[in-house]
């Protein structure tokens, strides 16, 4: 699973494609079911990975979604991920991030015999 943050970000990361000759990669929204392309990515190899030649602002991602990435050769699939959006660091990720309070409780309780 490949983390990245919201639009508002410029950034990066890398995979380990089948092919090094990729023609176009598609990030399908899961939520709304939209899928965004980028045709002909400018990409580089280092060792075994690729990524983007530079930081790229990836207008489309909304934070709390989660997105499938297909990248192709031609017609063939040569990479698949799956892409979570999320402005939270990664130690302290809840999915409850402001929706869910805990009830504070002393926890006091009585045994009779």
């Amino acid at each position: 699973m490949i983390v990245l943050k919201d639009s508002t970000y410029s950034q990066n990361f890398k995979f380990m494609p089948r092919s090094c000759n990729i023609t176009s990669m598609v990030f399908k929204d899961e939520l709304a079911n939209v899928e965004h392309e980028i045709e002909n990515p400018v990409l580089v190899t280092e060792k075994y990975w690729m990524q983007f030649q530079e930081d790229l602002t990836f207008e489309f991602l909304i934070d709390g979604r989660t997105y499938n990435l297909t990248c192709f050769d031609g017609a063939n699939v040569v990479y698949r991920d799956k892409i979570m959006c999320t402005n939270q660091s990664i130690s302290t990720y809840t999915i409850n991030q402001g929706v869910y309070v805990a009830h504070a409780t002393s926890n006091e309780f009585i045994i009779y015999d």
